[in-house]
């Protein structure tokens, strides 16, 4: 429990949470309120689905009031974490979703505030000790502790003075990538598909440099350049590389092999005049591309800087993952970029770098487009939440003439969640995705026997009990529909049901391992290879749409969706 000023609930506040915990259902948050200093040590107590508000005085970091709680969702683990609002309702947040961690280090945007969160578990309930902290010193010793003990703290630092290298010993780094090393050696089923790594000699080669590697920031850079040789995006590795969160306001993305800006930051969304007029003088618009960064070609960035230390199965995911941060870099630094026109004109620009937290046109669940066509956006199945609107809105689906599914922004999440929805629109058992994992008997290793494999059951995914959408059905995908959504696809398009549409997924799946790592970061390894029902491979490769479309620089300065398009193209000539 931490040392320092500890303050008990007042009575008035003790019985507001008995008012709370008498009318509110038990979905509900039962939420109590206070005030709070910074940089003062409190202690409260959290009953499963509660919060505690704590309620700031005007400050330099515009934070309003921070959240504690400790939920139970149903159907998911639980939760306890910190939650920082802000002046313009912006929040920063973090969850906990095991009940072996001890405790949060959270950093609020754009500020130098730390939220230091410790617990302990007693029958159910949390016993917290909390400290908003801006103090710069205590911050330093906090986050330089936390990562020694290597503890599953979850961090969030996006202000550069707090992120700071932390050196760990020679034993503690070893450990940890014997740990991995090995974990990979018995665990990872995709050797087959890089051929060129050898992982007993990448120990050998490995070795010297996590040895070399003294701070934790240069630790986690090895491993995961690592790691990255296994071409596997659920094999991976986390933890702190110092890397430069900021980026101008710009969005970058890859649009047919270039860096294409696809969002330019609102202007007048912009506090500072001098960066208000900075950006409109750089006169940025969606489809310039971007030829080189601060006097260096993107291409030798990417080559140099960024591809060796993602770890990605396919092309597109690489390129998902690197080209956003092409601009990266120092809080209110300059980045000085070439750029090159729709039309072919070029100029130079610079921009500062900062947070910013570009506005998301909000996409309705559910769209209703020209013609009777109806498009759904299933952008998670993280959770029952996306199960439940469909459910909601499944007596307009049913009446709709052509139905889109959207999954281009479906990173996966539970493969059963999309299931369900596949469940309603067939009206034939569906073969499941092939799947299968090592396994390792260590007497035959002995006799030099060939490795052995378990095959899982495919199964099978069944009509629901109730009524089907029996109309034609188009699933539009692209590099970031992942894992869990992958398997959808894969299901839906060898079932038959309708056609795909879109841009290569991202070729990613599978379940992973999860393990810790000193200075408290870890790692996931891959454990299960899945295919198509038939055998096809679609990890390594990405799910191949039936109707491939690749959105071009013209159609991002023209604000067109060339995916959607070609959907309801599709749709048509299967009505007409």
């Amino acid at each position: 429990m931490m040392a320092g000023k500890t303050r008990a609930f007042t009575i008035a506040g003790f019985v507001l949470w008995i008012c709370f915990t008498a009318v509110a259902g038990p979905e509900s948050p039962l939420v109590t309120t206070r005030p709070y200093e910074f940089n003062t040590d409190i202690q409260v107590t959290l009953e499963k689905n509660s919060e505690v508000h704590l309620t700031c005085p005007p400050n330099r970091h515009g934070i309003t009031e921070y959240v504690l709680y400790y939920r139970a969702p149903k159907g998911d683990e639980e939760i306890a974490g910190i939650k920082a609002v802000f002046t313009d309702n912006m929040c920063t947040e973090c969850g906990v979703l095991r009940e072996s961690c001890e405790g949060i280090l959270q950093q609020a945007r754009y500020t130098a505030c730390l939220g230091i969160m410790k617990w302990q578990l007693h029958d159910g309930r949390l016993d917290v000790d909390f400290c908003a902290c801006d103090d710069l010193e205590r911050s330093y010793r906090e986050y330089r502790q936390y990562r020694l003990e290597g503890k599953r703290y979850r961090t969030q630092y996006q202000d550069r003075q707090l992120v700071c290298p932390v050196e760990l010993p020679e034993a503690q780094r070893l450990a940890g990538f014997a740990r991995f090393w090995s974990e990979v050696k018995f665990n990872f089923p995709f050797f087959d598909k890089v051929p060129e790594v050898n992982w007993d000699q990448i120990l050998i080669d490995y070795l010297p440099k996590v040895q070399q590697a003294k701070t934790d920031v240069e630790y986690y850079r090895v491993l995961m350049r690592c790691v990255a040789l296994l071409k596997d995006n659920h094999t991976s590795v986390w933890g702190s590389t110092g890397e430069a969160p900021c980026r101008p306001p710009i969005e970058i993305r890859a649009v047919e092999g270039k860096a294409v800006v696809v969002q330019v930051y609102p202007a007048d969304n912009v506090k500072s005049p001098e960066l208000k007029a900075e950006l409109l003088a750089a006169g940025m618009k969606p489809g310039d591309e971007i030829t080189h960064i601060d006097g260096r070609p993107v291409s030798r960035i990417l080559a140099e800087d960024i591809y060796p230390y993602i770890a990605a199965s396919t092309p597109q995911g690489l390129d998902l993952d690197a080209y956003p941060r092409l601009a990266n870099g120092e809080n209110g630094s300059k980045v000085k970029m070439r750029v090159r026109g729709v039309q072919g004109e070029e100029r130079d620009v610079s921009l500062t770098r900062g947070y910013y937290d570009f506005p998301k046109d909000k996409v309705p669940f559910l769209r209703e487009l020209e013609g009777g066509i109806v498009q759904v956006n299933l952008d998670s199945f993280q959770s029952d939440r996306v199960v439940k609107q469909f459910e909601e809105a499944f007596d307009k689906i049913l009446r709709a003439k052509g139905l889109i599914l959207d999954v281009r922004d479906n990173g996966g999440g539970n493969s059963g969640f999309g299931d369900s929805i596949l469940s309603t629109l067939i009206d034939r058992p569906a073969k499941g995705f092939r799947w299968k994992t090592r396994q390792y008997l260590p007497m035959f290793r002995a006799f030099d026997k060939t490795e052995l494999w378990f095959a899982g059951s495919p199964g099978t995914v069944e009509p629901s009990r109730g009524k089907h959408y029996q109309g034609p059905v188009v699933v539009l995908t692209g590099p970031a529909t992942g894992s869990a959504a992958e398997d959808f696809v894969v299901i839906f398009q060898a079932s038959g049901r309708g056609k795909v549409v879109g841009q290569r997924t991202n070729g990613s799946t599978g379940q992973i391992l999860t393990l810790d790592l000193p200075g408290g970061g870890g790692f996931r390894v891959c454990t299960k290879w899945c295919s198509y029902p038939d055998g096809r491979e679609f990890v390594g490769i990405g799910v191949i749409p039936d109707v491939e479309v690749n959105p071009t620089r013209r159609d991002i300065a023209d604000g067109r969706d060339a995916v959607l398009e070609a959907a309801l193209q599709v749709l048509r000539s299967q009505r007409s």
